[in-house]
């Protein structure tokens, strides 16, 4: 079975009968391009079948977009550190919350037992 999309007429069967999957490449020289391969292209058993949806990019976008990733790879580990630490923060102020309420109970129980004790001398 055969579709056509962006100029391109792609079979949704590669020629050794398997699948042929659409994948996007990351490459430098192809950041963000589709294309349609044998979903074992590049392994053992696998066929040659690889044809790109997409034409090819400026070079403007393959000069701009690499850059843009990783300042975004870099933005959402950033996030992602953020976030940890204000679980951790979290954490240390429920600790925080116990250990305040603990104290609280300990000092009424030493007041009550000098209380107690001042009574009954």
């Amino acid at each position: 079975m055969s579709y056509q999309t962006s100029e391109v007429l792609m079979d949704s069967i590669c020629h050794c009968g398997r699948n042929a999957v659409k994948r996007t490449a990351w490459t430098d020289l192809n950041p963000g391009r589709r294309y349609s391969a044998c979903e074992k292209f590049r392994e053992v058993g696998g066929c040659c079948y690889f044809v790109w949806i997409d034409p090819p990019m400026c070079t403007r976008a393959r000069q701009i977009i690499p850059g843009l990733l990783k300042k975004v790879n870099k933005l959402e580990n950033n996030l992602k550190q953020v976030n940890k630490l204000e679980n951790d923060m979290k954490q240390l102020e429920d600790d925080l919350k116990r250990k305040r309420s603990r104290e609280k109970y300990l000092w009424f129980a030493l007041v009550l037992s000098w209380s107690i004790m001042y009574l009954f001398m």
